[in-house]
């Protein structure tokens, strides 16, 4: 077993605000009381704690950087558990309920006056990274919460006392307004499972008005802790996404060998009217230390492996495949890795699963993808899509936030239009524009690389690809940066692509949201801006239980996927109030 010094850097500060009786605004008296024999708080987070030191012991510390903004959350509360826990030994036993649901104001997709967002003046106060599902009247926003957090661990939101950095706002006016409707949580459990902690990276799908499902990263907790499992957790609402059933996880393994991170989602509907027939494709990342057992076990001896991996229910969730591993790498001495997976439900039996895979940090980054074509019974050999050209400095843009998920976007036109069965993808690339730049590292060159939005599409099932086609429309010769852009299909065919644009201010600071749309396949791109005042970085330095790089790994787009209504919904992470907080647009 390998063990890394601490690389990360450890903020100043305590949770002490935390002691303070500030009551939340609209609270009712007391929470639920906790269950008889379960374990304490600090016995609860002491133990996420260990798995999160196991994995920065097991992993190379180039391995836990490619984590995603759910995998750099568990090693976040790691580096801080102490100090949450003595906020949580210090505080009232307990302070009230969290807020509930309340209506939005326009264009708002979170309520940025949560009480438990400002429980603490220090925690608290993140919400971002979004993924949306529309279908028909209802839509459901769901996103990273730090409040979330705060709500589960002061305020008893959940029942059986497990942990949430999620959240969702919903829809009854397809996209028109939205109503904030707290923290989502796992309860109610399964017997043997004492905490179901929902860790983030949220995934939102829908196959009609009354059906959705939100994924989200997981860590399991046996009784007496006799287990800890890192899993993909996917639960299930009836009623348009008012309410959630239990989690179930659609993927686990053994925690102190394996982290799943990084999960995508795709959801259609089966062969019948029913929920129950619902089919959900998720993909996720394998972070694979059985290289370092005593003795070494698994394909990689003496190295870490991470897989691309595919799991699949037929009956709505309740039940779950066993992964199919559609690539996996050893890192050896390069380091090489994969990560960052999209799935997608093509017509007929077709699954498309996308993926970046990377030699290094340096060079060599490359987008792939496999199909099946029986529904995800299996998959044929990867074929590479489009060489990568990394943005910024290769990890972090301007502003010192991680964006080294180029990979961004995967969609199928499933529409009867022209292109129907087209497939696109759409990623950030920094070929077109750099600087010398003394502190860049991009390519493994002094160099700093602007981002642009760059699409692909394939007529023939993946086997072949267009060239790159730049869907921002500013002047190549401005050094700006665009990024993260999501990509769907609307019903009558139109392409969409939503993303982050610095074009507004030559210094490469201020942040717009953009939307694109493509009217021809996406050939030729239209751009039009849809924030009303630009935001400055704000990562997760201001808030003490998040990743201190932390600005989102992603942001969404999402057509109707009934296809009654054209056009789509944009979610997006927005800092124009001085904190992260979710902002829509229809």
């Amino acid at each position: 077993m390998r063990i890394r010094t601490k690389a990360r850097r450890r903020l100043v500060g305590v949770l002490t605000a935390l002691l303070v009786t500030l009551t939340v605004s609209g609270a009712s008296p007391a929470g639920p009381a906790p269950v008889q024999g379960q374990p304490s708080p600090t016995e609860h987070l002491d133990h996420l704690a260990k798995v999160g030191r196991n994995l920065t012991e097991r992993l190379r510390p180039e391995a836990l950087r490619t984590l995603s903004a759910g995998g750099q959350q568990l090693l976040a509360l790691t580096e801080k558990a102490e100090e949450v826990e003595a906020a949580k030994k210090r505080s009232p036993e307990r302070q009230g309920r969290a807020q509930g649901p309340k209506a939005l104001p326009h264009g708002f997709g979170s309520d940025p006056f949560a009480g438990e967002d400002l429980l603490s003046r220090l925690s608290g106060m993140t919400q971002s990274e979004t993924s949306v599902g529309w279908c028909g009247s209802n839509a459901v926003i769901g996103f990273n919460d730090s409040g979330s957090f705060i709500a589960t661990l002061f305020l008893a939101a959940s029942p059986s006392g497990s942990l949430s950095f999620n959240g969702w706002s919903r829809s009854t006016n397809a996209g028109g307004s939205y109503v904030d409707m707290g923290a989502l949580v796992a309860d109610p459990l399964p017997p043997g499972i004492i905490f179901r902690d929902v860790l983030g990276d949220p995934l939102i799908g829908c196959t009609s008005s009354s059906t959705f499902y939100y994924g989200s990263l997981a860590v399991d907790t046996g009784t007496d802790f006799a287990f800890t499992n890192s899993g993909i957790s996917v639960s299930r609402s009836t009623d348009g996404g008012a309410s959630w059933g239990a989690a179930v996880m659609a993927a686990s393994k053994d925690a102190f060998v394996h982290f799943l991170d990084k999960p995508w989602m795709a959801v259609e509907p089966g062969p019948t009217a029913s929920a129950d027939d619902d089919v959900i494709h998720v993909t996720y990342t394998d972070f694979d230390s059985s290289g370092f057992d005593e003795p070494p076990s698994g394909p990689c001896p003496g190295e870490d492996r991470t897989a691309i991996e595919y799991v699949r229910s037929t009956d709505g969730g309740a039940t779950w495949s066993l992964p199919v591993v559609i690539e996996e790498v050893c890192g050896g001495e390069l380091g090489s890795f994969v990560q960052g997976s999209q799935v997608e439900a093509g017509l007929g039996g077709d699954v498309y699963v996308a993926w970046e895979h990377y030699e290094n940090f340096e060079s060599g980054r490359d987008i792939r993808i496999a199909r099946s074509t029986n529904g995800g019974d299996d998959f044929g050999s990867p074929q590479m899509v489009t060489p990568v050209t990394p943005i910024g400095d290769g990890f972090v843009l301007q502003g010192n936030f991680r964006a080294f998920l180029d990979l961004q976007g995967l969609a199928v036109d499933r529409s009867s239009g022209a292109s129907r069965g087209a497939v696109y993808i759409s990623w950030h690339d920094g070929r077109n524009r750099s600087k010398v730049d003394p502190f860049g590292f991009c390519e493994g060159t002094p160099t700093y690389c602007f981002g642009d939005i760059l699409s692909t599409r394939s007529l023939d099932g993946g086997a072949t690809w267009s060239d790159p086609a730049r869907v921002n429309d500013d002047a190549i010769t401005l050094g700006v940066d665009q990024f993260m852009p999501a990509i769907d299909v609307d019903g009558s065919g139109t392409v969409w692509v939503s993303f982050y644009d610095r074009r507004r201010d030559t210094r490469n600071f201020l942040i717009d949201t953009f939307v694109a749309k493509s009217n021809n396949g996406g050939l030729k791109w239209t751009n039009s801006r849809l924030t009303t005042a630009a935001f400055a970085p704000v990562t997760g330095w201001q808030d003490l239980v998040v990743d201190p790089f932390y600005m989102g790994d992603y942001i969404s787009v999402a057509a109707d996927a009934t296809r009654g209504s054209t056009g789509v919904i944009v979610a997006w992470g927005d800092n124009s109030l001085g904190d992260a907080n979710v902002m829509q647009h229809r």
